[in-house]
């Protein structure tokens, strides 16, 4: 069994309404969805033209409420669960091998910042994450132990 070094929670995918958690292993790293935008779409079709010009409350807190609810069982469900069986819990959940990774880097931006796999491939492929301040210390260590020499 692959051991996991370490694990970020909450990293944005390719839009906002994508989170992942990201296992960063031996061999890979995991990114596991623990909010999808599908999750949600029964919330947000009941959206008006009134809802869009003047907000909601009711309609965001339903959103807060179900979105923390669905990340709380899926960490849940990640719990004495292999990587494998992690990437199989959903069809957005991907996996980076190492061996496949060219560079990774973390770009610190005026507006974001983002976790940029570059994975080869052809053409090669880009995999970017977005993350918080707070973040950046942590993915930069699990970076330096799991890919030392690929790091940007």
């Amino acid at each position: 069994m692959e051991n996991v070094i370490g694990v970020v929670q909450g990293l944005k995918g390719r839009t906002t309404d994508i989170i992942y958690d990201l296992f960063f292993a031996e061999k890979r790293v995991v990114a596991a969805v623990v909010l999808y935008f599908s999750d949600l779409t029964d919330i947000y079709g009941k959206i008006n033209v009134l809802t869009l010009l003047f907000g909601n409350l009711s309609q965001h807190g339903e959103v807060k409420m179900r979105s923390e609810r669905l990340i709380n069982e899926r960490r849940l469900a990640f719990k004495d669960k292999t990587l494998d069986e992690i990437l199989a819990l959903h069809k957005a959940n991907l996996k980076i091998d190492y061996d496949d990774v060219v560079s990774v880097s973390v770009k610190k931006g005026l507006l974001q910042t983002s976790l940029e796999f570059i994975v080869q491939g052809s053409p090669k492929k880009k995999i970017n994450f977005r993350l918080s301040e707070n973040q950046i210390a942590e993915v930069e260590d699990l970076i330096k132990k799991v890919l030392p020499n690929k790091a940007r």
